[in-house]
């Protein structure tokens, strides 16, 4: 009997709740908590999920499918600006970096080599890099997020020879990056 009690306050709404649970001004905590193990209306689970509605469960499996769902929300606009977004956030203040999208701007490395410096400065020197060096930036990036199981999609070959990348391809990486150290 008990768990049905628990079952249909968990699909009510919190509006409905509100209403139903409401105690003077100035109540203290404790109160409020005596008057919820007293209060047949209001059960306190223990269950981590109890207080996720429905869509917020719904909204928590598809950030696992997808995070980027979560950073687009999060930035807004579309899932490639939010995570150019964030790439120019975590690397605000890093020396010639200047990310405007996911093709010219990693053309030396340099903006990976900061990107995972944020995350592994014992593996990358930035202080040292040069733009001029991209075999040696591309190199230091990925093996160090192969260092960490980040497998690297790029081939250091081609971004070296090019300098417009294919951005599809940067940003599948730079998602690798995201997902590792994000979610």
């Amino acid at each position: 009997m008990e768990s049905a009690k628990t079952l249909s306050v968990s699909r009510r709404s919190s509006e409905e709740m509100k209403r139903d649970v409401s105690a003077p001004e100035g109540t203290s905590p404790a109160a409020l908590m005596a008057m919820g193990a007293t209060s047949p209306q209001l059960s306190l689970s223990s269950s981590p999920t109890a207080s996720v509605t429905p869509t917020a469960r719904s909204r928590i499996r598809e950030e696992r499918k997808d995070p980027l769902s979560a950073l687009a929300r999060e930035y807004g606009g579309s899932k490639r600006n939010a995570l150019l977004k964030w790439c120019q956030k975590k690397t605000e203040g890093y020396q010639n970096i200047d990310i405007t999208n996911f093709s010219s701007s990693w053309n030396d490395g340099l903006a990976f080599c900061a990107l995972l410096h944020t995350y592994l400065p014992a593996h990358i020197p930035y202080q040292e890099l040069n733009s001029q060096d991209k075999r040696r930036n591309f190199t230091l990036a990925f093996q160090a997020a192969e260092s960490v199981g980040i497998k690297s999609t790029l081939d250091i070959n081609e971004m070296v020879r090019t300098e417009r990348p294919d951005w599809q391809n940067v940003m599948l990486y730079v998602t690798a990056i995201y997902k590792y150290f994000e979610t």
